[in-house]
């Protein structure tokens, strides 16, 4: 699914804040995220919804625009979009709402877990 164009160049994040599809939920879990060219490295998953996420790293291997999967273990990766980068914070939008059978994924935004 993509996002609004406008949603794509607002440059007032409490505007993209607001246009939010919906709740976001906090969470403290790691992940792992692969990019394109097949980098894999450890995320810190700092928030999640049915459709993107937002992640804390160390490296600077993320770009806006780039293309990359996000996992919490080998069978869950979903395909997403860097939507924007600040500092060690990206936010991403997945390719397509996460899947009913991504149970942990679910779980995660269900429960709040902390990994």
């Amino acid at each position: 699914m993509n996002a609004p164009i406008g949603r794509l160049y607002a440059s007032n994040q409490d505007a993209l804040d607001d246009r939010r599809r919906e709740r976001r939920h906090a969470t403290h879990f790691e992940a792992t995220l692969e990019t394109s060219q097949g980098r894999r490295f450890d995320v810190l998953l700092a928030d999640i919804s049915l459709h993107g996420c937002c992640v804390q790293t160390e490296g600077e291997a993320l770009r806006q625009g780039g293309f990359v999967s996000i996992g919490l273990c080998e069978n869950s990766m979903l395909p997403a979009i860097v939507r924007w980068v600040r500092g060690q914070a990206a936010g991403m939008e997945f390719l397509r709402a996460v899947p009913p059978d991504q149970r942990e994924w679910h779980d995660l935004m269900n429960f709040g877990l902390d990994g």
